[in-house]
C-alpha cells in the first residue's frame, strides 16, 4: 500500500476514535443525557392453541400462538377472549325485546356477568356465543348500585371463563369486546384513563377511552394479559365528549359477584348522609374555621339512619373514618365499596364547631 494511503488511513482512524471519545463528552457538557443499554428481562412464553369453528362454513381452523406472559396484541386477545364473550338479549313477559347487551363467562358453572341495566325488567334471557350458539338463561342475582347482574345458562366447556385481574394499572392498554348496536364480536381498543371515578354508579368506576357504545354494556374490558379489568357500563356520546367511557372495576366484581351467585343480592354498607366535599372556597361559604379546608360536610341526615342514631349532625365535617383520611371525592365511596360491610362498627372523626369529635357508628344495609 502506498505510504500516502497509509497516512490517510491512520488520520481517518484517529478521527473516528476521537469522535467516539469527544462526542459523548460534548453531549454531556451541553446537557444531553447518555443512556445505558439495559437488557430486557427474560420473558416466559407459552403456547396457546385456539380452535375456531366458523358456523357459516362449518370449517375448523386450529392456530398455535407463542405468546409472552407479559402482554398480547389485540388480535391474540380477541382470539383468546371471544369464545368467552356473549351477547345478551332480554325479553319482557310479553316476549317483546327489551334490551340487547353483552356479557362474559364468569366460571365453569355457566354463570355470565353483565350489567344490571341490561337485564332490568326482563323476564326471559338468551345468551348467544361467538359461534352463534343460543342458550336460555335465568337471572341469578343483580345489584343496581354497582350495575352488575349474573345470569346462568347450561354452557358447554368450550366457552371458558375469563380471569378477573387483581389490579388495574392507569395507562395500560385495554380492549372492549361486545355487541355495540347488535354488532356481536366487535373489539375496540384504548387505555385505562383513570380509576375511582364517581357519579356513574354508587361504586367507584374505571375510566377508559376505548369505545363503549350501546350494546357494549356488560361486556368485558380486557387488559393486554387477557384478564378482565372491568365490566363495560357506559360511554358518553361524542356530541358531549370523545373517548370517555366507564366500567365497573374487576376488584369490585370480585367482591360483589360471588354474593350475587350465593344470595342473589349484595348488601352495601350505609351511613345515611348527604353532603359535599370541601375545598377552601367551599369551606368559607359554609362559614367554617380557616383550618378546615377539606373533608366532607354533612348537609342532610336521613331519618332512622345509622348517622341519625349515632349523633352525627348537619354541618359536621367528616375528616376521617377509622385511620382513613377523608379529603376529597371519592374517599367515602371508596371505603364503603372496598373496606366495609353492613354491621361493621366504624369511628367517624368530625370537626364540629371547631373541635374534633369521634363518633362510633354501626353500618346498616343500604336501602
Amino acid at each position: 500500500m502506498p505510504s500516502k494511503f497509509v497516512g490517510v488511513f491512520i488520520i481517518a482512524l484517529i478521527a473516528i476514535v476521537g469522535a467516539a471519545i469527544l462526542v459523548p463528552m460534548i453531549m454531556s457538557f451541553l446537557g444531553y443525557a447518555s443512556y445505558l443499554q439495559i437488557s430486557a428481562p427474560s420473558i416466559t412464553t407459552k403456547t396457546v392453541t385456539i380452535t375456531t369453528t366458523n358456523p357459516s362454513y362449518t370449517t375448523t381452523v386450529t392456530t398455535t400462538y407463542i405468546i409472552s406472559n407479559r402482554s398480547y396484541d389485540a388480535a391474540i386477545i380477541f382470539k383468546i377472549a371471544s369464545p368467552s364473550v356473549v351477547q345478551v338479549t332480554v325479553y319482557d313477559k310479553n316476549f317483546q325485546q327489551l334490551a340487547l347487551g353483552s356479557g362474559f363467562v364468569y366460571d365453569d358453572q355457566g354463570h355470565v356477568v353483565t350489567n344490571n341495566h341490561v337485564i332490568e325488567g326482563g323476564k326471559y334471557f338468551i345468551i348467544m356465543t361467538y359461534d352463534n350458539g343460543m342458550f336460555e338463561a335465568q337471572l341469578v342475582g343483580s345489584d343496581s348500585y354497582a350495575d352488575l347482574a349474573v345470569l346462568k345458562a347450561d354452557l358447554p366447556a368450550k366457552y371458558p371463563p375469563l380471569k378477573l385481574a387483581d389490579n388495574v394499572i392507569i395507562g395500560e392498554p385495554v380492549y372492549a369486546i361486545g355487541s355495540p348496536f347488535g354488532l356481536s364480536g366487535s373489539i375496540t381498543s384504548g387505555i385505562v384513563s383513570q380509576v375511582n371515578r364517581t357519579g356513574i354508579t354508587y361504586v367507584p368506576m374505571l375510566q377508559t377511552d376505548a369505545a363503549i357504545n350501546p350494546g357494549n354494556s356488560g361486556g368485558p374490558l380486557i387488559n393486554s394479559r387477557g384478564e378482565v379489568v372491568g365490566v363495560a357500563t357506559a360511554g358518553i356520546e361524542k356530541s358531549v365528549a370523545e373517548g370517555v367511557g366507564f366500567a365497573v372495576p374487576s376488584t369490585i366484581v370480585k367482591r360483589i359477584v360471588p354474593e350475587l351467585i350465593k344470595n342473589g343480592v349484595y348488601k352495601h354498607p350505609y351511613i345515611g348522609i348527604y353532603g359535599e366535599y370541601l375545598d377552601p372556597i367551599v369551606a368559607s361559604s359554609y362559614g367554617l374555621p380557616k383550618n378546615v379546608s377539606s373533608g366532607f360536610i354533612i348537609t342532610q341526615i336521613m331519618k332512622n339512619s345509622p348517622a341519625e342514631k349515632s349523633g352525627l349532625k348537619v354541618k359536621d365535617v367528616i375528616v376521617a373514618i377509622d385511620n382513613y383520611p377523608i379529603r376529597k371525592d371519592p374517599d367515602l365511596n371508596y371505603l364503603m365499596a372496598y373496606k366495609y360491610s353492613p354491621g361493621d362498627v366504624i369511628t367517624i372523626t368530625v370537626i364540629r364547631d371547631g373541635k374534633t369529635v369521634e363518633i362510633k357508628l354501626t353500618l346498616a344495609v343500604r336501602p
